[in-house]
């Protein structure tokens, strides 16, 4: 049932992504009149299709027109003047390029109607398509080919542009409709020596009540703040911790604060904190005061995938019944309830011990408390919609720079590489989590939104089969002065980049199972 789920979710994120990806390539194609062959709903093979776009063709006194029949699929050749030269019954063709499939409506020895443009429902529920006329070399004047050179770029551009336009529409929307916000307050729990959190003044028990102006209403609020700041310094806007003399019943906080009073403090947030042994530079008391499991890790904690520290949903509900955030207890005896130590160790090396501590961007351990619920006001809500619509586009900026700048930053620890199995797993761990429905389409909504972030960067790669493949080949034609790369040549190098790409796929999703 959980593959079922998942399966569905992912088809669910995927091909409206990919769809509207290739719609951005039709609409473009249409407004600069090249001839649009098919639009695909998912991968053949074909489930249900329709024509449309009747059209009427002179034919070439040269052209043989032999028997044929209504609603029969022919292929017609044109010439610069779109007359009709040649007529086939087959796709077995010399050149079947130069050729366009239309369904026939009617023909006579002077003319052929016919419907020139194909939808169609497929089977293989994972994307989309677009067909167009003239992709490869063609002198009609209704294909790609012979479009011109600003007009290629625009069509060619433009599936990637609609992806990178979409996080912002998605988020922002989303966020329009969830007026209603789970909040609570921000306490620090731990600060590392020498740290700049420590530099600046910060104590355990301080609470944070915005940075740079940002009210901060939540742990990952704070993450996402503290991320776009790497490398800068920021103003925190603190509430000093006042410890409590006497506790009253069921009072979990140990502190008072006066938050008419705040303190303002600047923080650097680092691109690469440092990492300690236990042991050698810093104390296992000191520590512990920072990270509680320091000198050992017994127990994982329940998320969406397995990495370093956490288990996957799927994986951990092969032990104990357990939903996201549950930390399931590491157990060597197994006849104990919880995961067996060499199931965990292959999930994290480091189980059952830890002999350093990574600090993190600031060196701070923070915990959440006082949890409820905030109804923003309308200004509010369009501020905070804005602010999280243009986030993704930072923090996935800054995620990219971490990869490629070798961050050992903590914020950046998980796979780097995630194929269509590793996202499946993550859509549906999130489905049928038991955090609340508009909990639930937030998150999807994100990870829809980071996808296609994600098909936007990676469809305009120089890479040849992608989008910036055949851009990287219009950029050599202009560099050329308009002698293009012969077509052979070219169709054998994104013939070669497709076959490689599924390869990559086939690699990526071999190591998503290796995760499960």
């Amino acid at each position: 049932m959980q593959i079922f789920i998942s399966i569905i979710t992912l088809s669910l994120i995927i091909t409206p992504l990919v769809v509207l990806h290739e719609l951005g390539h039709y609409l473009t194609a249409k407004y600069f009149k090249v001839r649009v062959l098919e639009f695909g709903i998912g991968f053949p093979p074909r489930f249900f299709s329709i024509w449309t776009k009747p059209k009427e063709f002179n034919i070439d006194k040269t052209c043989d027109v032999f028997d044929l029949k209504a609603n029969q699929i022919v292929y017609i050749k044109l010439d610069e003047k779109n007359l009709v030269t040649e007529i086939s019954k087959t796709k077995d063709i010399n050149n079947l390029s130069s050729f366009i499939p239309v369904k026939l409506i009617d023909i006579n020895d002077k003319k052929i109607f016919v419907k020139t443009m194909l939808w169609s429902l497929n089977l293989i529920p994972f994307g989309g398509f677009v067909k167009l006329f003239g992709e490869e070399s063609n002198k009609s004047k209704d294909s790609l080919s012979q479009a011109t050179k600003l007009a290629r770029f625009i069509i060619i551009f433009s599936g990637s542009f609609i992806n990178f336009l979409l996080p912002f529409v998605m988020i922002f929307t989303i966020n329009i409709f969830i007026t209603e916000k789970n909040v609570s307050d921000v306490i620090i729990q731990g600060v590392m020596e020498d740290s700049p959190a420590y530099s600046s003044g910060i104590k355990s028990g301080d609470k944070i009540i915005s940075i740079d102006n940002v009210k901060v209403y939540s742990v990952s609020e704070l993450q996402s703040i503290i991320t776009k700041n790497l490398g800068n310094n920021s103003n925190w806007e603190i509430s000093r911790g006042i410890p409590k003399v006497f506790m009253g019943p069921g009072e979990k906080s140990t502190y008072d604060y006066a938050d008419d009073s705040t303190i303002s403090l600047n923080v650097n947030s680092r691109w690469d904190p440092p990492i300690h042994t236990i042991g050698e530079d810093i104390s296992l008391e000191k520590a512990r005061i920072y990270d509680p499991s320091s000198g050992s890790i017994t127990y994982l904690e329940v998320s969406f995938d397995s990495s370093e520290g956490f288990i996957s949903l799927s994986e951990s509900r092969k032990y104990v019944d357990s939903e996201i955030g549950d930390k399931i207890p590491i157990v060597i005896d197994s006849s104990e309830v919880g995961i067996p130590i060499d199931v965990a160790r292959k999930i994290d090396s480091r189980s059952g011990i830890k002999n350093t501590i990574q600090e993190g961007s600031v060196g701070i351990l923070v915990r959440s408390e006082n949890p409820r619920k905030y109804n923003e006001n309308f200004s509010e809500n369009i501020s905070s919609a804005i602010r999280s619509s243009l986030d993704i586009y930072h923090l996935s900026y800054l995620s990219i720079m971490g990869i490629i700048n070798r961050s050992n930053n903590p914020i950046f620890d998980g796979p780097k590489a995630i194929g269509p199995i590793g996202l499946g797993q993550i859509s549906g761990n999130v489905a049928t989590s038991s955090i609340s429905i508009s909990e639930r389409i937030l998150i999807l909504f994100t990870l829809s939104s980071s996808i296609s972030l994600s098909l936007a960067v990676i469809n305009l790669l120089p890479f040849p089969a992608l989008d910036g493949g055949r851009l990287a080949f219009l950029f050599i034609e202009i560099f050329r002065r308009g002698k293009k790369v012969p077509e052979r040549v070219e169709s054998y190098i994104h013939g070669l980049g497709f076959i490689i790409l599924i390869l990559l796929i086939v690699y990526i999703s071999f190591k998503d199972i290796s995760r499960l």
